[in-house]
Formats: structure tokens, sequence, C-alpha cells
């Protein structure tokens, strides 16, 4: 009995474990299975997606397809990759449909040639010779050719054997040549060029120019070297990209030929352009500069009543400014004489009625500003740029003297009145602060820039007319007046007045020791000095006041003697003649 039921038992148990088993891989592997099978699906399908884009880019030229799908296209199917160049309008016009192009080694042709109804197309490659085959025609030499040239002995040889044939040809695909372009430029070295490129697009291409602020690269005088046949050394072609930008002429940016080579030199000369224009400033000098060149970087002249008359400064061998009165009027007249050549550092006044202030020395940018609202000086040396030489300490600004005004300033009455008063009768004091204000410059402002830069209060509105001088920092103190070797002693921190002038050889017989001055040099203000260990500033003067001979006192002097010396003389004289 126990036989009989063990054994049912143990083949249900089987019969479930299997069935537990089935139900187990069926909800495990089934979702895997499915998974598998829809992404077969979804292969074959992009599969036949891809198959039919294929079929449609290769007959609809002008479908969706980047040049980047088309090249791997293109090498799936065995064939080689080729560099679909894309051209702008300007470059088209101006190169390949002028005819201008030059023909070389690697360029490509399409022939077009049949009767009637029926045409051939050949694609037909320029070889390393320079000749282009031709079948049933032969080698035709093209190399160093223009485009229309490259045409025409084409068509001639073609018609001169098939006299029934019509035929086209067109330039398909253009080469790439090396270019080296060196000098001031970021990225130095030979690049890969085509007849439609212009200078500045391998400039781009190259990194761009150099501007760093002790070395910038040349604007206007890029050097082209162009080799030319039959001469030993290459002709050298300017680029002006600075003039193009502002008129967007070809001459001023040329497209490139096979073998150029390109040089960058650094910014050298400059001209300037102030008065009635809206670019006023300071140009890079390009040799061949005209008037009219110099107001196109002005950016033209300002539509005024006396805008029509020029000035042009020019630096002669004496190194003195001579004044040259332009026509402007004149300039449109071909072969006119107003439109004269420039030279290095010739500067143009537009005459007008806007209102001007000029900044010179260590800035960044000098020249002319024009004059808004209340500009200050403040914010004309942020707009300059400072150099870090530059030296505030030692910074002036002179302004127009009136002498019209019917009120003079305080400082112009005080001198007056010291002049005024009789030599022999001037005292000290009215003699060293004569000598001091006659030293200094008319229309020099008493400014003090190093607070001017730090403290926003202190403002100083500018006028018309206004002159700003920026000194390279001068490290020494200038000793004179009457001391041993007046002269300009180096600047020590920790040096005082004494010091200064013992390093001057100290004070002269005639010197006034009490009546010595200090004349700073930011304001040329004067300090009268009652304490020698006093410390000055780089740029300060030290003047040190001498005592005036009166007329005729030496001869009074010499009297008194000799009167004094005949007394004593007369009264030895006398005690002698008692004593005998």
């Amino acid at each position: 009995m126990m036989t009989q039921i063990t054994q049912p038992n143990t083949c249900l148990r089987r019969i479930y474990i299997f069935l537990i088993t089935v139900l187990i891989f069926t909800m495990i592997f089934e979702p895997v299975a499915l998974q598998a099978q829809s992404r077969r699906k979804n292969n074959n399908r992009d599969n036949k997606e891809d198959a039919t884009d294929k079929r449609k880019g290769s007959g609809q030229p002008f479908s969706q397809q980047t040049l980047e799908d088309r090249a791997t296209q293109l090498e799936d199917m065995g064939a080689t990759p080729v560099k679909i160049t894309s051209i702008g309008k300007a470059a088209y016009e101006s190169v390949i449909q002028s005819g201008r192009y030059i023909v070389g080694p690697g360029d490509m042709f399409v022939v077009m040639a049949g009767s009637g109804e029926s045409l051939e197309a050949t694609e037909l490659i320029v070889g390393a010779s320079g000749d282009l085959v031709i079948p049933n025609i032969g080698a035709i030499p093209v190399a160093t050719r223009t485009l229309a040239e490259t045409q025409r002995i084409i068509q001639e040889a073609v018609a001169n054997k098939f006299q029934q044939l019509d035929m086209t040809i067109s330039l398909s695909r253009l080469r790439s040549f090396p270019i080296n372009v060196n000098g001031e430029i970021q990225f130095p070295g030979g690049y890969g060029v085509n007849g439609i490129e212009q200078v500045s697009e391998l400039i781009v291409r190259s990194g761009g120019l150099i501007e760093a602020p002790n070395k910038r690269a040349s604007l206007r005088n890029i050097q082209i070297r162009r080799p030319q046949k039959d001469q030993k050394e290459p002709i050298v072609q300017r680029a002006d990209l600075l003039l193009w930008n502002l008129t967007g002429k070809e001459q001023y940016n040329p497209y490139l030929l096979d073998g150029d080579q390109i040089f960058v030199p650094t910014l050298q000369d400059s001209i300037n352009i102030s008065g009635a224009v809206y670019r006023p400033g300071n140009y890079e000098y390009a040799p061949g500069d005209r008037i009219t060149d110099l107001l196109t970087l002005g950016g033209g002249i300002k539509n005024t009543e006396q805008s029509q008359q020029a000035q042009l400064l020019r630096m002669s061998s004496n190194s003195t400014w001579t004044p040259i009165q332009i026509d402007l009027t004149k300039l449109q007249n071909e072969g006119s004489e107003s439109n004269m050549l420039l030279q290095a550092n010739d500067k143009l006044y537009v005459l007008g009625e806007e209102r001007w202030v000029y900044i010179d020395g260590e800035v960044q940018f000098p020249g002319t500003y024009p004059i808004e609202d209340g500009l200050t000086l403040r914010q004309l040396l942020k707009r300059a740029q400072l150099k870090p030489e530059a030296s505030l300490a030692q910074a002036s600004l002179f302004r127009k003297v009136d002498y019209k005004q019917k009120v003079e300033d305080e400082e112009d009455v005080v001198l007056t009145r010291l002049l005024a008063i009789p030599r022999t009768q001037r005292t000290d004091e009215e003699k060293a602060l004569i000598a001091l204000k006659t030293q200094q410059v008319s229309g020099r402002l008493p400014i003090d820039f190093t607070e001017l830069m730090t403290n926003e209060k202190n403002a100083v509105t500018l006028r018309d007319g206004d002159n700003i001088r920026i000194p390279r920092f001068i490290s020494s103190v200038q000793v004179s007046g009457a001391v041993q070797a007046p002269a300009n002693i180096p600047y020590n921190k920790s040096a005082t007045i004494q010091t200064y002038i013992d390093a001057a050889g100290g004070f002269t017989d005639r010197a006034h020791i009490t009546d010595i001055v200090l004349i700073k040099g930011n304001t040329e203000t004067t300090i009268k000095i009652d304490n020698f260990t006093r410390s000055v500033d780089p740029g300060d003067a030290i003047y040190i006041l001498a005592k005036e001979e009166t007329p005729g006192q030496g001869y009074r002097i010499f009297r008194e003697a000799l009167a004094v010396s005949g007394s004593i003389a007369a009264l030895i004289l006398t005690i002698v003649a008692i004593n005998r």
C-alpha cells in the first residue's frame, strides 16, 4: 500500500515541477525575445530608409543633406571624397564670373559636348604640368592663364577639329594651394587656400593680428609678396584692411594667388586728423596716403559752414611745424594740388564749430577728443588709457589764455602788481615770487592729477582747446638758484631738501638761506621752506633766492673802508707825534 501511494505522488510532483519551470521560462525570456525581434525590425526599417535617402541624395543635388553626410556616403560607395567649396556672391562675381580666376594644376573642368540633343559631359582635371588633356583633342596648356582665356583657347581647339560640335566648358572645382603667412600674426605658418580667398580671410584663419600694448601689428601695411615671370625679385603689393573695412573696395584687400607670401609688419608711423570730422584721432600711416584717404579714415567731413577749409601741419627739417592751407572744395578735381601726398606724422585739422581737447604723452590713445557736455579731465584720462610708465605727479593741463577778457585771474593781478613795484623797493619775498611766476608757463592750471584720479569730488571740467600732457615718470629733483652747481638730482625717497642742496654743491655766498621755495612739479604752486628736513616728490624744483647787489654798493664800501683807513692812519700819526 505504501508503494502504490508513493508512485502517483512522485509523478504528480514531477509534472508540477515541469509546469512551474515552463511558466518561469515564459515569464522571463519572452519579453527579451520580443524586444530583440522589435530591434531587428527597427534596424531593417532604418536600413531601408537609409537606402532610400541615398538614392534621393544622389538624384537630388539640392536635398537637405549636409556636405559631411554626402562625403560619408561617397566613401561608403567606394568613391574618393571631394572637398566641396562654397563661393560667396562677391567672390563669384569678382573672380569667377569676371573670368579673372588664374587656372593652375588641380583645377577641374566640366566639358559638355555633342550635337543636337545628344550631349556628353566629361570632367577633366589640370595636370601637374599645367596641361588640360581633352580626349580626341589633345593636351592644352592652361596653367597661369585666366579662366576667360582658358575657356577661349579650349573652345578654339575643339572648333578646329570638330566644326559641327556644340561645346560648353565650365570650372567645376577649385584647386587648393599653400600660402605662408608670417610676421605679427597669432599662428604663423603655411595654410591651404584657393583663388577666391582674400587676405583678410587668411589673417582670420591664422588667428588674427597681434595687438599687444607694446607691439601692435600693422593693419594698413600688410605685404603681399607676389612672384613674377622672368623676374628674380617678387613685386610687393600692399593690403590695407582698415580702408577696406571702411570702403569695401577690393583694391585694399586683394584675392590671393598661387605663390603669394604674406608678411604682417609692426605698426610704425602715424598721421592725425581732428576738427570737423566724425572719427578724429591718430591713424596708421601708409606710403601713398593722400588728404582724401585721411578724410576717409576720419569718417568724412561734417556739414558745417566752416568745414570747407583745413590746415595741414607738417614737421620741417628743423623740427618745427609748418602750416599748409588746404582747400577741401578742390579735392574732387582730378590731379588737384590740394589732394597732396601725406608724410608720416602729418596732422590735418578740418575747420569747424566743434569743441575739442588734445591729450598726448604716455597714453594708449593720444589725439583730439570732442568735448561733450560736462566732460571732465578724469573721464578723458580713462578714455585715453594711461600707460604704466605715465607720471600723474608731473602731468599738466594747459588752457588757452584769453587776453581779451576784462577780468584777469588772481595770479595775473598779483604778478602785475609786483612788477609795478620799483626794483630797489621790492622785498626779498616779492623778488622770489616774481622769479617763480615768470618761470611758469602761461595757461598751466595748478591741478593735482594724482588726487584727481583718487577722488571723484575733485572734478575738473574741460574747455575747448585744453591741452593735456602726460609725461613719462621723471625720477629727479631740480635744484637751481644760489647754489654752487645747479642740476637735476636723482630722486631719493628718503632725501630731504637739505640733502638735495648739498648734492648741488651747497649755498653760494650770495644765497638767502631763509628765502628758499619749493615748486611742486604737478601744480607749479610755490611753498616757502622753513624746514630743511621736508621731503619732496619727483619732478619738484627747489629754488634758492640770491642776494641782490645794489648799484654803487661796491664803491660805497670801498669809500667807507678808505675813510676808515685814513682816520686810523691819522690817529696813528697823531699818537706818534705826541710821543716824540
